[in-house]
């Protein structure tokens, strides 16, 4: 059974070393990056008040993703004629 045209999936991105209190800007910014794609944040305690996040993407069909990185919405489909402008 065939997925659809799916991408393959990233390493999941790491960040060593993150203070307590920068935790929540960190996966912000994790979020505003990839946007739909976050799978799963993790959260490890590595010593005292100091940890290491993992943000973990997911594959998303070609035709979902958007033409402009970052966009909020998919570029529209042409339909290989010309919009009257």
């Amino acid at each position: 059974m065939s997925k659809g045209n799916n991408m393959p999936r990233r390493a999941a991105v790491v960040i060593p070393d993150v203070p307590l209190f920068l935790i929540p800007h960190v996966i912000q910014n994790g979020i505003r990056m990839h946007g739909e794609e976050v799978e799963r944040v993790t959260i490890k305690k590595t010593y005292m008040h100091v940890y290491s996040l993992s943000i973990r993407t997911r594959s998303v069909k070609r035709e979902l993703r958007p033409a402009i990185p970052h966009a909020k919405y998919p570029a529209p489909r042409s339909k290989g004629r010309r919009d009257p402008a």
